[in-house]
């Protein structure tokens, strides 16, 4: 009985230690710590000044973070630079009037060449942006101070890159890479960004050829990585600044902390809710990163892609893709010789495999579905859906005991694994650290006919230690509970359980069915605590973001929001409910979502307009040329061309460059940030003989007051997000 217990507290250490390495970020370091060392204790006094109020483009704090940052670094010597330009996004309809702040920290060579450390400055509108990128242009001011601090210079230049405008399309990255000189001079960049408020900082996105940068990863000491998130991330229609800087074909490395992803883009990413210690994981990489690279040849070595995660005490593991196929091979070496001495039941032991998997990822979609809200990145839920996925697989494994033996269970479930090893080694070979090296030390271990204890706790170290923290990371960090991250989380424990059967029939005894029983009922009752202990709260808030809407061109004027009401306050506030329906013109007001909401009195706020400066035709081609303006105050200003195919346009005489965006609309869109009060010149070409309907909606933060409107307090678990209450203007015009 002691060793059965002391064998399931070993296996729960295990899983809590590869956990607790990817959630839990480092101690941070206080403000007394040496002049050379990072110190998030100094960063957050940038934080408190950065975060006090939201600053996206065209707000008034967003000049107030500007000025502050370029202070910083005056005071610290450098010259700080301002790039003043009209950016045009390449991946999605965005453009705006930017001010990139740079800073140039000279190295002992003049080759020209240097390390670009890029962070954000502007933020969302609802929220004071601590996080995102408030952490990050806070890491990169200590980062510089430290630099400086040095008695030696590094051997290369570095470009400290405040880019403007990311969260508006990654403008200023854009106009980095499109018009600054010093774009030339990059030989390597390091982005850092947050998606939550909290958790560990991951290196999520490479550039290509990663080997080499990763190698260079492992002076940072303490990284969290692997070369699946980076290969995943690759398919995904995600961006960050990095994405602008794709077109120099440069190693990169993009970090970003996750967890508290409830409170990202909301009013709770403020100074309160960040985590010290993700800003000192943040910062402690970067200033890593800046003195290795900083050191090193430049350019780097051009290499291919790598294979690499991160373990305790070993650190970064890093070697090249094409050794993962060897590997897999050899597994099948193995596995073959398993199959011929234990062939008995080997064909029900996949067959038990197939459908434990299967069933298992059928329940815990099942359960995931009904989730919603901050219980979907609940910790409590995801135990109960485990427990689940445990109690299916041990029913699975107990019926193809009937038929077979547990060894031949044993060889079916590594078929299964070396089947998944393959595939993956050939199609993702950056994914086949998850299943090549837990399958190899498994089959390892039943190769073993003395010491095949310590053989299998060999491989329950192994499997535990690389797949429990990236199965916590995806699932609770980073995806949630629900859809593909449910799925995610419960195929793997079925796996994990099945790989690891002969430690986990050893914890087990002779319970045999009654231990899927027991199984099932603790994930029934984590379900019940769950339901009734996780609730929106004022620290995992629901979102929320008012629209007050108006056509300029008539007396209609409606209340409401953009995408569904996904709250009772949201609900109450519109009126969902109330008839009548919602006008052609909403349509135009964004790309956000669908409005919805009821309709109320018009109260004529300033509007914005087109006017036609130019109307030419050269070689059967007609070019509009007008000039937009934009009401004071407004953020974003949406152009929406139809009633002719758009064949080129510029704006303010930069061509917009449509080849590499993420999506393609019908009509010709796009969506103007921090409008200059002389208005933009915007150039399109069509066919001869067509005509244009111009679409415009300004937008404003805040709502006005309507008569006869009320709008209930929100709760303190409700928050505006994304956005926040905006007021939207919107016109029509024709040329």
């Amino acid at each position: 009985m002691l060793k059965r217990i002391g064998l399931a507290i070993g296996l729960l250490v295990l899983c809590a230690i590869s956990i607790l390495r990817v959630a839990r970020p480092p101690r941070a370091i206080p403000a007394t710590a040496p002049d050379t060392v990072f110190s998030a204790g100094r960063a957050m006094r940038h934080v408190d000044q950065i975060a006090q109020r939201p600053h996206p483009m065209g707000a008034p704090d967003h000049d107030r973070v500007r000025d502050y940052v370029i202070g910083q670094i005056s005071a610290m010597g450098l010259r700080a630079e301002v790039q003043e330009a009209t950016a045009i996004g390449t991946r999605y309809q965005q453009a705006g009037r930017v001010q990139n702040i740079l800073a140039r920290l000279p190295g002992s060579e003049t080759n020209g060449k240097a390390v670009l450390i890029m962070v954000h400055y502007d933020g969302v509108e609802a929220g004071p942006a601590a996080a995102d990128d408030g952490a990050g242009v806070a890491a990169l001011l200590e980062t510089l101070r430290a630099l400086r601090a040095r008695k030696e210079p590094l051997v290369h230049d570095v470009i400290a890159l405040f880019t403007d405008g990311e969260e508006s399309g990654l403008l200023g990255a854009a106009a980095f890479v499109r018009e600054h000189p010093w774009a030339k001079d990059v030989a390597v960049v390091l982005n850092f960004e947050a998606r939550g408020t909290s958790g560990r900082s991951f290196m999520f996105e490479t550039g290509p050829g990663n080997l080499d940068a990763a190698r260079a990863l492992r002076s940072a000491g303490n990284p969290t990585a692997g070369s699946v998130f980076a290969t995943i991330y690759r398919t995904l229609p995600n961006d960050t600044d990095l994405s602008e800087l794709a077109a120099l074909g440069l190693p990169a490395l993009n970090f970003a902390f996750a967890d508290g992803v409830e409170r990202y883009h909301t009013s709770r990413d403020d100074i309160a809710h960040l985590n010290p210690g993700s800003l000192q994981h943040h910062g402690s990489q970067m200033l890593a990163m800046a003195r290795t690279l900083g050191t090193e040849p430049l350019p780097r070595a051009h290499t291919g892609d790598g294979v690499f995660f991160d373990l305790p005490i070993v650190g970064l593991v890093v070697y090249p893709q094409g050794l993962e196929l060897p590997l897999a091979i050899l597994a099948l070496v193995l596995v073959v010789t398993l199959v011929v001495r234990d062939r008995r039941g080997v064909g029900s032991g996949v067959l038990a495999v197939i459908i434990a998997v299967m069933l298992s990822g059928g329940v815990g979609w099942l359960v995931g579905s009904m989730l919603r809200g901050p219980a979907i990145w609940s910790g409590l839920y995801a135990t109960a859906i485990v427990l689940l996925a445990l109690s299916v697989t041990a029913i699975c494994y107990t019926v193809a005991r009937r038929w077979s033996t547990l060894r031949g269970v044993h060889v079916g479930a590594l078929i299964v694994w070396l089947a998944l090893a393959l595939v993956v080694s050939i199609r993702v070979p950056g994914v086949s650290y998850l299943f090549t090296w837990p399958l190899l030390f498994a089959a390892g271990a039943a190769f073993l006919m003395r010491g095949r204890e310590v053989g299998d706790w060999v491989a329950a170290v192994v499997t535990l230690i690389i797949l429990a923290g990236f199965i916590y990371g995806v699932s609770v960090v980073m995806l949630g509970v629900t859809g593909v991250g449910v799925i995610v989380l419960c195929v793997f424990t079925s796996l994990i359980a099945l790989l690891l059967a002969p430690q986990l029939v050893l914890t087990a005894g002779d319970a045999r069915w009654s231990a899927a029983p027991w199984l099932g009922a603790a994930g029934v009752v984590c379900l019940v605590i769950a339901a009734l202990t996780v609730h929106p709260s004022a620290d995992h808030p629901l979102r929320s973001a008012l629209v007050y809407a108006e056509n300029a061109d008539s007396s209609d004027a409606w209340l409401g929001t953009l995408g569904s009401a996904t709250n009772s306050w949201t609900r109450d506030a519109i009126g969902q409910n109330a008839p009548g329906p919602i006008p052609a013109w909403t349509a135009h007001l964004s790309d956000a979502g669908r409005f919805t909401g009821r309709k109320v009195q018009r109260i004529s706020l300033d509007v914005p307009d087109a006017a036609l400066v130019g109307d030419t035709l050269i070689d059967g081609t007609r070019w509009v040329v007008m000039r937009v303006t934009a009401p004071t105050g407004t953020t974003g200003l949406v152009m929406h061309a139809s009633g002719a195919k758009v064949l080129t346009a510029s704006i303010s005489g930069r061509v917009v460059d449509t080849t590499r965006y993420r999506r393609r609309t019908r009509d010709w869109v796009m969506q103007y940030w921090a409008v200059p009060d002389s208005g933009a010149i915007v150039a399109l070409s069509i066919p001869a003989g067509g005509h244009l309907d111009i679409d415009l909606a300004a937008r404003r933060p805040g709502i006005p007051i309507v008569p006869g409107v009320t709008i209930p307090p929100r709760p303190p678990y409700v928050v505006p997000s994304q956005t926040g209450d905006v007021s939207i203007v919107y016109r029509h015009r024709r040329f």
